[in-house]
C-alpha cells in the first residue's frame, strides 16, 4: 500500500482554506463577522436557536471561547439571546434579522473558495472527492462515537 497522506493532506487542505476564507471575509465590505465568529453563525444559519452546548459540540469552540464570542456577536447585533423555555439554566442562543441577512455573505464567499477548491476538476471529479470525503468523516463519526460510548461506561463504571 502506498504511503498515506490523508491525514496530512487535509490538515493543510483546512489551514490554507481558512486563511484564504478569513482573507475573502475580512475583504468583503459587508461582512459585519469575523471566520471564527462564522462558525457560530453558520451553525445558527443551518439551525436556530441552539444552546451554548450545542454550539460548542457542532463548532468545536471551547466553552471560554464561545461565551466570549457569543458575546461580542450580541454586542455587534447579530444574535439575541434568552432563557430557555425548556430548561431555565440555559439560554438560548438566535439570530437577529442583520445575523440571518449575514448567510448571504458567508455563501458568496464559500462560492467564491469552492471554486478555488475545485479549480480544474470535472463534475465527476467533483462528485468523486466529495464522496471520498464523506465517507472519510463517516468513518471518522463512527470511530468516534465508539470512544464516547467507552467514555460514558468509563464514568458509568467509576461512578459506582
Amino acid at each position: 500500500m502506498k504511503t498515506k497522506k490523508g491525514g496530512y493532506l487535509t490538515l493543510k487542505i483546512r489551514l490554507l482554506n481558512t486563511r484564504l476564507f478569513n482573507r475573502y471575509l475580512t475583504a468583503d465590505p459587508r461582512a459585519c463577522y469575523n471566520a471564527e465568529q462564522g462558525k457560530i453563525l453558520s451553525a445558527l444559519w443551518d439551525h436556530h436557536p441552539q444552546t451554548a452546548t450545542e454550539l460548542a459540540q457542532v463548532t468545536g469552540l471551547a466553552n471560554s471561547s464561545l461565551s466570549l464570542m457569543l458575546r461580542r456577536l450580541e454586542e455587534q447585533g447579530l444574535l439575541m439571546s434568552e432563557q430557555s423555555p425548556l430548561d431555565k439554566r440555559k439560554r438560548v442562543f438566535d439570530l437577529t434579522e442583520q445575523g440571518a441577512n449575514q448567510q448571504q455573505v458567508g455563501d458568496d464567499v464559500s462560492q467564491r473558495l469552492s471554486a478555488v477548491f475545485y479549480k480544474g476538476f470535472s463534475d465527476a471529479e467533483v462528485a468523486a472527492v466529495d464522496g471520498y470525503l464523506e465517507r472519510i468523516l463517516a468513518n471518522l463519526e463512527a470511530e468516534a462515537a465508539v470512544f464516547n460510548r467507552q467514555a460514558k461506561g468509563e464514568r458509568t463504571n467509576n461512578d459506582n
